[in-house]
Formats: structure tokens, sequence, C-alpha cells
């Protein structure tokens, strides 16, 4: 890192406006990103496909569980930033059969849906009673 930095300074210092240089670093720490983030996509599925512990693998092969969980934070952030909201079309839900609730009082018969006010059957009930 410190070589790409002091490269970088260099190129800063010689390009004095010029910005051709500059541009061209850029897109020299452009390349250098990428391919590290490659390298780390492949090493933390290698990682979870090999049926060890995040912290068993990166013993095995001498990777700092600091940089394994940086460089995972990393990768997740850039697919989340790729990520494009998606609108998706939400038909009525389908329902089973609804819960019902069957009354019969001295021949007369109710079906009422589950949920139904209690007190409201109550009042039907008292005016069957009535009658």
């Amino acid at each position: 890192m410190r070589k790409y930095t002091q490269n970088l300074k260099k190129c800063k210092a010689d390009s004095q406006g010029e910005g051709r240089e500059w541009s061209v670093m850029g897109e020299i720490l452009q390349t250098r990103n990428e391919y590290r983030k490659e390298e780390w996509r492949q090493i933390i599925q290698e990682c979870q496909e090999s049926g060890l512990s995040n912290k068993a693998y990166c013993e095995l092969h001498g990777i700092s569980e600091k940089t394994y969980y940086y460089w995972l934070r990393k990768l997740r952030r850039a697919i989340m930033e790729q990520a494009v909201p998606q609108i998706m079309e939400v038909g009525p839900e389908e329902k089973g059969p609804a819960e019902m609730l069957y009354i019969r009082y001295r021949g007369a018969e109710m079906t009422l849906p589950d949920g139904t006010d209690i007190d409201a059957i109550a009042s039907v009930l008292r005016s069957l009673q009535q009658l």
C-alpha cells in the first residue's frame, strides 16, 4: 500500500496541472481495488464452502481474522449498494376456509365469522330467548 501511495504522490507532483498522469493512476488504483475485491470474494466463498468456522479457516490459511471480517463487511456493502429496489405486485392472500362460528338455538341457526364481537352475539341470543 505504501508503494501505491508513494507513486500516487509522485504522479500528483509530476503532473502539475496536466491531469493525464493523475487519471491514469486513478485507473490503476481502481483496477487494483477491483482485483482485490474479486480475490477476497473468492477467499470468503472458499471459507463458507469449507465447512470450517471462519476463525479456523483464517488460522489454516494465515489470514488475519480482522482482515477477513473487514472484507466481508466491505463486500456486503458493495452488494447492497448495487441492489436495485424492486417493486413487486402483491396479489390478495390466498386464504383457506375461514374459521366460522356456528350457533344453533331453538331451531335457529347462525353462522358467523370467527372474531365476531361477543357482545353482538350475546345480544342476538338474548333476542332469540324472548321469542
